[in-house]
């Protein structure tokens, strides 16, 4: 018997290698299409988002420490509130969560092209499942 769960345990392990999966954080979350580069940081079913941004208010919240950054000509602030707008208002508005490990400065050119201030979650892209290695906005644009 303890063979048999030797055998089961080490099994599961090599399927979630081979799969590429990290057993902890699951799959990425569907529904926001995360374009190649930026799938990385899309956080995984059952993990934690750190960082929310709002494409039309170009800003991030930062859950933790409830502040939002947000570029300022060619700096970054970090306040409690965003100028001209309610913590509300802003928390109203279409939001794509991500997980970073710094500074979301270093992955805004990507995240500002792949999320214009426009853009809102699509009805179809929540229904969308995952295939390896692509992306929902991959299958977008073949």
């Amino acid at each position: 018997m303890e063979r048999l769960i030797c055998q089961l345990c080490l099994g599961i392990t090599l399927l979630f290698t081979l799969a590429g999966c990290d057993p902890h954080w699951g799959m990425p979350v569907r529904g926001f299409g995360y374009p190649g580069g930026l799938a990385a940081f899309a956080p995984r079913t059952g993990g934690a988002v750190n960082f929310t941004y709002y494409p039309r208010f170009e800003a991030y919240y930062h859950h933790s420490s409830q502040q939002f950054y947000y570029p300022n000509g060619k700096k970054w602030e970090t306040q409690p509130t965003l100028p001209g707008a309610t913590p509300q208002a802003v928390r109203r508005s279409p939001g794509v969560p991500f997980q970073f490990a710094d500074h979301p400065s270093n992955y805004h050119p990507q995240v500002k092209q792949a999320f214009p201030p426009n853009w809102t979650p699509s009805s179809r892209r929540s229904e969308e499942g995952y295939e390896w290695g692509r992306s929902g906005w991959d299958l977008d644009r073949r």
